[in-house]
Formats: C-alpha cells, structure tokens, sequence
C-alpha cells in the first residue's frame, strides 16, 4: 500500500508540474496571432484555465495527506476541484459541437468563430459549475482526527454527511461529466471525420483536374484535427475511471486490488489534464510553428517584438536633409539642442516618416521656425 501511494504522489506531482507547464504553453500559444482571432482559441484557453486547477488543487489535496495537519480548505478544495473538472469536460464537449457545427455550415463561418461569444458560453458554463456544487456547503463538514487521550486534533478530513445519499449523487455526477458528454462527443468526432474525408476525397479530385495542386488545408481544418485529437484523448482516459468508480459505489468493494486500480484509474484521468498540449503538438502542424516562434523570440529576448511590430506603419520611410539647403526638416529637438544644432550646421540629420503628408508638414514647420 506505501508503495502505489508513492507511486500515485510521484505521478500526480509530475503530471502537475508538466501538465501546468503545457497548458500555459497552449494558452500564450493560441492566443498568437494565427488561432486568437478563432472561437476555438477562447474555448482552449478556458480549458488550459481550467486543467490548470483542477492539477494544482488535487495536487495540493495529495500533499497536505502526506503530512498529515489540521486545515480549514479542505472542503473548499474539494468543491473546486469537482467545479473545476466538470468545466473542462464541458469545454470539450462545446468544442466538438462548435467543430461539428462548422464542418456542416462553412458558409456562418463568421458567425461561429466570434472569440466574444466564445468567452461568454464559457463564462455562462464556469457560473453553472459553481451552481451545480453549491450544495456541498450543506452536506459536507470538516472532519478531525483525534489520538488517544488528546483534546487537540491531529488531522482533518472533508466528508459527507451522514444522510447524504452518495451513491445517488455519484450517479448524476457521472453523468453530468461522463454518460452525457461522451456519446455527444463520439458522434460529433464521427461526423467530423467523415466530413473531412469527403473534403480529402474533393482535394485529391482536384488535384488530377487542375494541374496546379490545391491544398484545401487552412485554419479552421488544422484547428479541427487538433480538437479532435483532443476529444479522443478524453474519452480513452476518463471511460476506465468511469466505469471503476461506479464498480466500487455498487459493490462497495475496498481490498487491496480494487483500491490500486482505483489509483491507477485515477492517473490515467489526470493525464488527460496533462496532455492537451502534447495533442496539439502531434496533431497540428501550425501549432508546433507557433511554439517554435514563440521559444524563438524568448530565446532572443524578442517575446514582445509582434507588438513593436503592429504599432509601426509599414509605409515608415527614411528622409535625409542637410542643413546646408533651405529646404529643412521640422523642429524635433529642445531649445538646447536647437542651439546646439544651429551652432553646427553641416551636420546631416535623418528622420523616419511614416508618408508623405508628414514629411510635407515637417518641411513647412521647419521653414516658419528659420523664417
């Protein structure tokens, strides 16, 4: 038994850290400029927000049974963690309907792929979370650990009331999260699929008619392969989890054998926390350039260059003057260095423009300050 709870603390840990890692990664990296503009951007960065979570609240929630203490968050923890996993299940699930929806109706391609909206439904989805646990601040107490002759408690566990039925709510709560989403998901990703084999099926008819080659491969058809990478990732890690904790809810069996492969169920779904980013590195081309950019201009100290970039005019042009003709370029400089720069006139001054008018009304200034 020490052995699989180490095994299960050194996993959880280095999920953690590297699923918390992946995530930040693909919420910087979605939101460049090639994926920000898309809905699809919004609903992966609230699950990256939300995976996040629910890796370092059940993190947390595993180091403080290492050693054991008195705390007064251990409910809380517990409530945000359910809050938390049941908002990502649901991001998924809206993300194959959005890419399902897309596949079948390309022409509301702007309607659907409003980034506003996008932030809003996952909002709208955080709040009925929150709702939907509420009741845990009726039918769970703190519980505390007493040793033998001892007023002062050791330890403290959250559990549920007695007359809470658990069994009923374990029911809805996979539901919500598992018997519910996934069906939704498994048809969506088999339409999608289809549909992208009969768009393969139009490219490579094309491609022997024209003789140029045409690539139907764009955005929106990176963006899906990825999503649906995704999905499937979600259904193979959360079904034997599933599936073992209603198992031991309905026989109420809790040897050693049951309990380690409720351990190892229970890893296996905290990688599905952990590995969006590594799907969205195998599954999309375009999402592995951005992050070779991104490591790029980190590595250069260039992380904020696309800004610096966007807030220059592309027309920007240099204009050389000498002070020996009349025509002058415009007051740029204090009245000490006017001084200083009447005192020395055959020096040459450059200036950046960003057009014409400007160079025009710098000329004109200049003219009336020597006139």
């Amino acid at each position: 038994m020490l052995l699989i709870e180490y095994v299960r603390t050194v996993s959880i840990l280095c999920l953690t850290i590297f699923g918390c890692a992946g995530n930040i990664l693909t919420l910087i990296i979605v939101n460049q400029r090639f994926f920000r503009k898309t809905s699809s951007a919004a609903f992966i960065s609230g699950l990256s927000i939300a995976d996040c979570f629910v890796l370092c609240l059940h993190s947390l929630q595993i180091l403080t049974k290492l050693q054991p203490q008195v705390t007064s968050y251990d409910c809380l923890v517990f409530y945000f963690i359910d809050v938390f996993r049941l908002l990502s299940v649901w991001i998924v699930c809206l993300i194959n309907i959005e890419r399902c929806s897309l596949v079948f109706n390309p022409c509301h391609l702007p309607r659907l792929r409003s980034p506003v909206k996008a932030r809003i439904i996952v909002l709208i989805l955080f709040i009925c979370s929150l709702l939907i646990f509420s009741h845990y601040s009726q039918h769970m107490y703190i519980h505390y650990v007493y040793r033998v002759n001892q007023t002062a408690p050791i330890r403290s566990l959250c559990m549920f009331n007695e007359g809470f039925h658990q069994l009923t709510w374990q029911y809805i709560q996979s539901s919500l999260t598992y018997w519910l989403i996934v069906p939704v998901c498994i048809i969506c990703n088999c339409l999608i699929i289809k549909r992208l084999r009969q768009a393969s099926q139009i490219e490579r008819t094309l491609n022997k008619i024209v003789q140029n080659k045409l690539d139907l491969s764009n955005k929106q058809h990176q963006l899906t392969a990825m999503l649906v990478a995704s999905s499937i990732c979600f259904i193979l890690t959360s079904t034997p989890f599933t599936i073992h904790s209603i198992y031991l809810l309905l026989t109420a069996n809790k040897d050693k054998l049951q309990y380690t492969i409720h351990i190892l169920m229970n890893i296996l779904l905290h990688i599905h926390h952990a590995s969006n980013f590594l799907v969205f590195l195998f599954s999309c081309r375009r999402f592995r350039l951005e992050l070779m950019n991104l490591l790029h201009r980190c590595f250069h100290c260039e992380i904020f260059l696309p800004w610096n970039r966007r807030s220059t005019a592309n027309t920007e042009q240099i204009v050389i003057y000498s002070t020996k003709n009349q025509r002058t370029p415009v007051k740029l400089f204090t009245q000490k260095s006017q001084q200083q720069w009447r005192s020395s006139p055959n020096k040459i001054i450059v200036l950046t423009t960003n057009n014409n008018n400007q160079r025009k009304s710098m000329r004109n200034n200049y003219r009336a300050l020597y006139k």
